[in-house]
């Protein structure tokens, strides 16, 4: 059963094959994904990406609605791009039509860029996940690179992200319960009107933050690599077939 409220980051298991990849080929075929859709600059390359999204969903088993939820907080960041691209296209170049064009376009590209980055967190658990940036980040500990302390830290974040958005919704629908006018007003009287929601949240931050680094405490972790894991990253065949396919698809965009 999926929950009703997702929020970006959390892990969706469904048990499909991409799931089960190592995490080390998800982030290796995300890089290069990402950098094959920046630089298209064509309708045509839009829409085979958006497609390539689709399919990647479909084969995810994740239902397109959930991806969908979990991209939410994300689209305010698209909505800014289109009308900062109207604007500055229109001052530019004085043609009202190519400036909706152009901020269509530019905003597709960045939502398609974002829901491919969403998918890596909704399909890999987060302990696996910073696994895998450990591991990829660890031949600069020769350079003196915190890679442990960094993946660590990712780790933590990409938990307790969809902790603390659901303290949030919860805290909201408290307040909203009590009268609280969230979303009346203009943007000044909503963010005074938000004030009781931060507190609550901040107190809720500080004491999940000293009950982590309580346990940590208490299990001696010390922030040095070399520790046990529970479950030990293993390279399969399907896994390399991944990362190969990323790489001869992202190819052939740069090419086309």
């Amino acid at each position: 059963m999926y929950l009703t409220n997702i929020n970006l980051g959390q892990y969706i298991p469904t048990g499909s094959f991409i799931h089960r990849l190592d995490p080390r080929a998800k982030l290796f075929s995300l890089l290069m994904i990402i950098s094959a859709v920046f630089p298209t600059q064509s309708i045509p390359g839009a829409v085979m990406w958006a497609v390539a999204l689709i399919l990647l969903i479909a084969a995810s088993k994740i239902p397109f609605k959930i991806v969908a939820m979990s991209a939410r907080p994300i689209l305010f960041l698209v909505i800014f791009t289109f009308i900062f691209n109207i604007i500055a296209g229109y001052f530019s170049k004085g043609d009202f039509l190519s400036a909706i064009n152009t901020a269509i376009f530019t905003a597709s590209r960045l939502l398609i860029l974002m829901l491919f980055a969403v998918m890596l967190p909704l399909t890999t658990a987060p302990l696996e996940l910073a696994d895998g940036i450990d591991a990829l980040l660890s031949p600069l500990e020769r350079f003196r690179f915190p890679a442990h302390e960094c993946a660590m830290m990712i780790g933590m974040a990409l938990r307790f992200i969809p902790l603390l958005m659901q303290e949030t919704d919860k805290i909201m629908r408290a307040q909203l319960s009590r009268g609280a006018r969230l979303d009346q007003g203009n943007i000044f009287q909503r963010a005074k009107a938000f004030f009781p929601v931060l507190i609550p949240l901040m107190v809720i931050i500080f004491r999940r933050a000293d009950e982590v680094a309580t346990a940590m405490e208490a299990r001696g972790y010390d922030g040095k690599s070399g520790r046990t894991r529970r479950k030990p990253l293993v390279w399969k065949k399907s896994d390399t077939l991944a990362v190969c396919l990323g790489a001869i698809i992202a190819g052939i965009f740069f090419m086309s």
